[in-house]
Parts: C-alpha cells; structure tokens; sequence
C-alpha cells in the first residue's frame, strides 16, 4: 500500500519521468509548468510513495472557478479568487506500479482534501481513451460549446470536460 504525502518540488524530475511513461510526446508538460501548479497550489498536489520511499504515481490539481479548463501546459499567474471547483489536471502512475490501487488511494486522499476546502464539484479533462474510466466514477461529460470545443483540441483529438459533485462518498474509487 503506498503512503501519501504532499508533492515536493525534489519530487519534479520523477514526476516528469513517469508523465513520459504515460502520456504521448505532444500532451507532455515541462518542469516550469508542473512547478507552477506545485506553488500556486501545494496543498492540492500529492504523490504517493511505496516502502523505499520512491515515486509510484502523483496527482495534480488545484482549484478553479467553473469555466473553460487552463490550456494544457499553460503557466498561472494565479489561481481564481472564487474558486469553487476543483480541477483534477493531471493524475499519473509509475508502469511498474499500475494495478496496485495507486490512482485510487492517490485520488480519495486528493479528494477528500478538496472537500476540506469546501471546494463542491471536480472537474478534469479526459483524454479519449479514459473517458469510461472516469464515468465509471461519476464523472459525466460537460456540453461543449465552441470556446470549450477550442480548448479541448489542446488536449488531443476526442478529450473531453468532465464533472462530478464531491459529495459521493470515497468509497467510489478503488
């Protein structure tokens, strides 16, 4: 079972490892985004760790108002004042690591720190070949207009907003 703990900016060039191992090279994020998202946000972006103390998996994410998602890869000057959303933007696990319940232990743990702040709804964008993963969880497609048309092609061909409240209990994820 992975421990939690909050994301560190030493934990950076791991991270980007196991991006590498996940995502194509055209969705791959660089080391001043992910620590853009880590300063404007840390108490959000986690990562789990198994018993020697090495990078399994982690989880970025931040809170956000309830329009269109940042752009991927995007720096932030700052976060929404009003921000009622939490945006799950990235969440990643090691290839040797996958199957052993890191995604879920590294969500419900995020999850429930999002509620803590009184943030009411999540909302990520989904790659095309995660969006049945994420309905399985209570995530449901949001309608997408031009502008959210626009944004999404960023993210590669058929992603897609998607959305939940953060009342259905942790348990929705294993």
């Amino acid at each position: 079972m992975p421990s939690i703990r909050p994301l560190r900016p030493a934990d950076l060039p791991a991270v980007l490892a196991i991006q590498a191992a996940n995502y194509p090279a055209d969705l791959l994020e660089d080391h001043a985004f992910y620590a853009n998202r880590l300063e404007l946000a840390p108490e959000h972006c986690w990562a789990a760790l198994d018993a020697e103390a090495r990078l399994q998996g982690y989880l970025i994410a931040y809170p956000w108002d309830d329009g269109l998602p940042p752009a991927l890869g995007a720096r932030l000057e700052q976060l929404p004042g009003a921000a009622s959303t939490w945006f799950l933007h990235d969440c990643a696990v090691h290839p040797d690591a996958q199957g052993q319940g890191v995604a879920g232990r590294l969500y419900r743990h995020a999850k429930g720190q999002a509620r803590r702040a009184r943030l009411r709804q999540g909302r990520l964008v989904s790659l095309s070949n995660a969006i049945g993963y994420w309905q399985r969880h209570h995530y449901h497609p949001v309608p997408a207009d031009a502008a959210l048309e626009a944004k999404l092609a960023g993210y590669g061909a058929g992603a897609c907003l998607m959305q939940r409240t953060l009342d259905t209990p942790d348990s929705d994820l294993a």
